[in-house]
């Protein structure tokens, strides 16, 4: 439990862009002395907390850490393992050879991965416009936007919009989906009332009554500009529409 704490406040300080307050929540995964220790759920934070060590200027300790997870590599297939370590070794590598080892992440098999893809991509990206590459930067970053949109990861698209500003590109700016003002739990019961259950259903599903089901849509409908159930799943559809 306090790994996986651990790893949540990691990843959403990571995504704020504060990068030492996320290297102090994940180091915790990785050091046998901490109560939040945990070998098996390492290996889906390898990647977050060199991530975070390198921007937030911790890069020196994490290094043993990553020749240990090396060595685990080599004693299982994980694949959310190999990918992290992946982009570790691009991360952490010197300018020489960063590029050859950002292009070995983004050949091997993502597709079902797709968060990890963009990651290596906005990365990858990054690093060829510091190496004052911005043309081929544009396509990995423009490509870690739109994947980032489509899952939902509007920090993460804001940093790829960023990078693309950077490197020169005129953008357009996001407008935010209607789903974005909703709550996660009024996000959940308006995908499931969207989905033709009832309130009471509702209520069964989340253990709440079916009165606090009806005070939740009181609340959605007017967030998301509708009046009826019948009217949720087109308000639903998340929409990467974008402005001048």
């Amino acid at each position: 439990m306090l790994a996986t704490v651990c790893h949540a406040r990691g990843l959403a300080a990571l995504a704020d862009g504060r990068h030492t307050e996320a290297y102090e929540h994940l180091i915790r995964m990785f050091d046998p002395a901490d109560p939040a220790h945990h070998p098996a759920l390492c290996c889906f934070a390898v990647a977050d907390l060199v991530e975070a060590a390198v921007r937030g200027g911790h890069r020196d300790p994490v290094l043993p850490i990553v020749a240990r997870m090396e060595d685990v590599a080599r004693a299982t297939p994980s694949p959310a393992l190999h990918a992290g370590l992946r982009y570790a070794r691009a991360l952490l590598a010197a300018d020489d050879d960063a590029e050859a080892l950002f292009e070995a992440a983004l050949r091997a098999d993502l597709m079902r991965w797709p968060f990890a893809r963009a990651r290596v991509q906005l990365a990858y990206g990054g690093w060829l416009r510091r190496q004052r590459r911005a043309a081929d930067s544009r396509g990995h970053l423009r490509a870690a936007g739109e994947t980032f949109d489509a899952l939902g990861t509007i920090p993460w698209s804001d940093r790829a919009r960023q990078e693309l500003r950077a490197s020169g590109e005129t953008i357009r700016r996001r407008i935010p989906a209607a789903r974005d003002q909703l709550t996660p739990q009024e996000l959940q019961i308006a995908q499931l009332a969207a989905g033709g259950l009832t309130n009471r259903e509702i209520g069964e599903r989340l253990y709440v009554s079916h009165r606090t089901v009806s005070s939740h849509l009181h609340r959605i409908f007017p967030k998301l500009g509708v009046s009826s159930r019948a009217a949720l799943r087109a308000a639903l559809t998340y929409d990467t529409g974008t402005v001048m």
